[in-house]
């Protein structure tokens, strides 16, 4: 539901933004527990592999296509954690099959937003490098640095793209690749401070759960990071007049019954 034509904007709040997601990661820890050991095992199995295959074969830098089958794998794990929060959040109930019933629906356009998201991130990262990395011309290092910087900024719209594509599951334009990048980039553009504090917040989760000895990422960084983007996104949708505003407490009316 909209808000009415004649109402400003509400401002959007990162602290409680953030607030409301560590508090659902809370309250769900067993399946934030869950859902990230078992992408954190699926991945890290088909990484191994990987890595056996490269250190044998020695393909050089081919080899990088034997990661792509966890790198994947990674996402789609992250793509039913994603709408399985979503339900959360919006309080939808959801059940743990809800996390493969949002693979299964979103895998299409999970896929081409996967190949969007990893050759835009190649491009701008291997220019980075190898125009910083140039000594040819003094104008290679400034070229490195807008590179970087391109980079940057699309990393920033990418942590918008998972939350996005399952939202757009119940809007118009649909889970469409292109559809998501644009929106990404406008929410970004509209709320440049919100979406770097986010990013920083996220990066600081992310070390936090590295640093002993990566047991946090095994067992919290995912399902966590769902959680927290997804509260975000709703923040930015409740400043739009996308959704509702709902009170800090919600009243718990139980599970629907079904029979």
């Amino acid at each position: 539901m909209h808000a009415e034509p004649n109402q400003p904007p509400r401002r959007a709040s990162l602290m409680r933004a953030l607030r409301k997601g560590f508090r659902a990661a809370y309250d769900n820890l067993g399946y934030v527990v869950f859902v990230t050991f078992v992408a954190f095992a699926v991945t890290a199995a088909l990484g191994g592999g990987a890595v056996k295959v490269v250190s044998v074969t020695k393909p050089g830098m081919g080899g990088i296509v034997l990661f792509l089958p966890g790198a994947f794998a990674a996402w789609l794990s992250a793509v039913g954690a994603f709408y399985y929060a979503n339900k959360s959040v919006y309080h939808e109930h959801p059940s743990l099959a809800d996390t493969w019933t949002g693979i299964r629906t979103l895998f299409v356009p999970a896929l081409g937003l996967f190949a969007l998201d990893l050759a835009v991130t190649t491009l701008l990262v291997g220019d980075t490098m190898f125009f910083l990395a140039a000594k040819a011309s003094p104008i290679f290092p400034v070229l490195g640095v807008g590179c970087g910087y391109l980079a940057l900024v699309w990393s920033m719209m990418a942590m918008y793209h998972l939350p996005l594509l399952v939202a757009q599951l119940k809007m118009e334009s649909g889970p469409r690749p292109f559809v998501v990048v644009r929106k990404s980039f406008l929410l970004m553009m509209g709320n440049p401070g919100f979406t770097v504090g986010l990013f920083v917040a996220i990066i600081a989760l992310a070390v936090i759960c590295a640093v002993p000895a990566l047991i946090g990422t095994a067992v919290f960084y995912l399902g966590a990071a769902a959680y927290i983007v997804t509260h975000a996104l709703r923040e930015l949708f409740v400043r739009y007049g996308v959704v509702e505003e709902e009170p800090d407490v919600i009243e718990d009316k139980g599970w629907p019954r079904r029979d």
